[in-house]
């Protein structure tokens, strides 16, 4: 019997430690309309539905993060947790 992932992990956008250069860097790129280039403040966070931390996958840039966010969104409410967990947890970084 599988279970769904929706049921066993959570997935969110967290800020990142020490972000203050990313940030400063963020704004003054996105004022030079560079903004999908700009290295993201906030990275992906897997948990498990209790809270606990389970994986960080740094994303590089701010269309990276949305991407890789998206992308963990619409498997986490589309595959089971086993899958789900060989997929984004199991891989490597």
């Amino acid at each position: 019997m599988s279970t769904p992932a929706s049921e066993v992990y959570a997935v969110a956008g967290e800020d990142r430690s020490r972000n203050g250069l990313r940030w400063a860097a963020t704004v003054v790129l996105g004022l030079l309309d560079a903004g999908g280039d700009a290295p993201s403040v906030s990275e992906v966070v897997i948990r498990r539905v209790d809270g606990s931390l389970v994986k960080r996958l740094p994303a590089g840039g701010v269309d990276d993060f949305r991407t890789q966010l998206n992308e963990i969104t619409n498997d986490l409410g589309s595959m089971d947790a086993v899958p789900f967990a060989q997929k984004w947890i199991a891989a490597p970084e």
